[in-house]
This record gives structure tokens, C-alpha cells and sequence, in this order.
């Protein structure tokens, strides 16, 4: 997308994860599918040759929290709060 002098240039939407990262993509915004919405990305220099997904995590990463009931054996003579 073209801009003119000291203007940002508009967001372009994609779908394609896989897409490697070029030079001529740097300093550009795009938004990124990850399944669910779009994450904005700022394509910078030392992003070059990576694939669009690596900025784009599609899960929501686990937090471990405390065992719950049934998570051992022992845990059925604990006692139900």
C-alpha cells in the first residue's frame, strides 16, 4: 500500500500464517489470523525470513494453577472444602 510523506500506511489483513517475511514488507502493519481474531504485527527489519505465525500465537498458553480432586490418588481422602 502506498502513503503519502508522513503517513503510516493502512493495515492489510491476512489469513496466511505461512507467508515468510520479505524486506519489502518492512515498516508496513499487518493484521495476522490466528483462528479467532486478528493481532496487529509491525513487520521490522530483524523479522526478515520468519514466518507471519511466529507473531501471532493461535493458543492460549497454559497457567498451572493447583491440582484439583482427582488429580492423584491420594487425593480422594482430601478432605471436600
Amino acid at each position: 500500500m502506498e502513503a503519502s510523506a508522513g503517513e503510516k500506511p493502512g493495515v492489510v489483513k491476512t489469513h496466511l500464517r505461512n507467508m515468510i517475511i520479505v524486506p519489502e514488507m518492512v515498516g508496513s502493519q499487518i493484521a495476522v489470523y490466528n483462528g479467532k481474531t486478528f493481532n496487529q504485527v509491525e513487520i521490522k527489519p530483524e523479522m526478515i525470513c520468519h514466518h507471519l505465525a511466529e507473531f501471532s500465537i493461535s493458543y492460549k498458553p497454559v497457567k498451572h494453577g493447583r491440582p484439583g480432586i482427582g488429580a492423584t490418588h491420594s487425593s480422594r481422602f482430601i478432605p471436600l472444602k
